[in-house]
């Protein structure tokens, strides 16, 4: 029985084996799965209202500068909205009134109204000793050595909202933290530490993706295996997709099915690999529809693959983000066209919100998360003033 054990048990392992020598035998091609925006719906046109602190307005442009570039969504230059605020006397304050979103909306069309607020940007900076100890190959002799780090760290802490201007609704709103850091090391005293700024750039840019993910969809490449054998032309096809010839390695990818089809004297292995293949090639191409057929008859013909199980679990997550896609694009706002011309000014100015309304509408933002506790406090010291 000694001797039966490991013969049953190396032939349970052979499947898993082999999988894990094809994984690493054949090479890798890259497919794009497409996320819709996390707001689940496709902004065409939007703001950002001022900001009303430095950090804020850094970020603020450091995420105008990427959507421009994006040229998914038209941003509202800042100087027009600063004019236009100023023409309706509406304030630049960073605290938006919803009357103020009311003419916003109607002045600007359909947008949606951004809000960015850096609530917390604090730098620290502390230092460490390590001892290491070690042996001297030569000497024999234990060596001791002192490690000493000088850590740059940063509490980051920001909320975004995302209003409509049609409808004064809110969107979207998510709070941003992170705690970024840099060290240096050195064996002689205590390095310089790392500068502020490159601690402050991890943070911004964390922020400034969480942020672009909910505004716009964004692309994510994953790699899935395709079969180089010479049975069924395979190799072919992958030197077509090599190349960059997607539809050519296409054409020699159903050839070779084809062919597996008439010709059943091969090993079994190939078979389900040319219909992988041709699954494959449809997923490149993006369609997500077609691979599936031909990765689940792949799956079907050898329904232990790790290879199949995961290029069909990924087609089936690309289609369902592309109907999520699809629905963002269909829930798009439409809203009136902007107004050609300003609205004349009333003789009269009109009336404030009260310091009343004001206090409650902040504690609103307070109890929802969207204001952190200082500044909570900052801005309620400021209206109990008036009152």
């Amino acid at each position: 029985m000694r001797t039966l054990l490991p013969a049953s048990l190396a032939l349970l392992a052979l499947p898993v084996q082999a999988q894990f020598w094809s994984e690493l035998a054949n090479p890798k091609v890259e497919v794009t799965l497409v996320h819709p925006p996390g707001l689940g719906l496709k902004v065409e046109r939007l703001a950002f209202a001022p900001s009303r602190d430095i950090n804020s307005r850094e970020l603020a442009d450091a995420l105008t500068a990427d959507l421009v570039q994006s040229r998914q969504v038209e941003v509202v230059d800042r100087a027009h909205l600063d004019a236009v605020l100023k023409e309706q006397e509406l304030g630049a304050s960073g605290y938006v009134e919803p009357a103020t979103i009311a003419k916003l909306g109607k002045l600007l069309g359909p947008s949606v109204l951004v809000i960015v607020n850096v609530n917390r940007s604090d730098l620290s900076r502390n230092q460490s000793t390590k001892e290491e100890r070690s042996t001297d190959y030569k000497t024999k002799q234990e060596v001791i050595r002192h490690k000493r780090t000088s850590i740059t760290s940063l509490d980051f802490s920001a909320t975004v909202q995302v209003v409509d201007l049609s409808t004064g609704k809110v969107f979207g709103a998510q709070r941003l933290e992170d705690t970024p850091s840099l060290s240096n090391t050195s064996y002689e005293g205590f390095p310089a530490y790392p500068r502020d700024s490159d601690v402050r750039r991890l943070a911004f840019e964390t922020a400034k993706i969480k942020v672009l993910r909910m505004l716009l969809s964004w692309s994510e490449v994953r790699k899935l295996t395709f079969f180089d054998d010479e049975t069924f032309g395979m190799d072919k096809a992958h030197q077509r997709l090599k190349s960059g010839d997607v539809r050519g390695a296409m054409d020699l990818a159903l050839d070779g099915l084809d062919q597996s089809k008439r010709d059943k004297g091969q090993k079994p292995k190939y078979y389900p690999r040319a219909q992988y293949n041709v699954g494959i090639i449809h997923f490149i191409l993006g369609r997500y529809e077609e691979a599936l057929p031909y990765l689940r008859a792949a799956l079907d013909m050898q329904p232990d693959a790790s290879i199949f199980q995961t290029a069909l679990r990924e087609c089936r997550e690309a289609i369902d983000l592309q109907e999520a896609l699809r629905r963002a694009e269909s829930r798009s706002a439409t809203a009136p066209p902007p107004e050609s011309k300003p609205q004349p000014r009333p003789e009269a100015a009109p009336a404030k919100t009260g310091p009343e309304e004001r206090l409650q509408k902040l504690q609103e933002l307070y109890k929802k998360g969207l204001l952190d506790k200082k500044d909570y406090e900052a801005k309620k010291a400021e209206i109990l003033k008036e009152l």
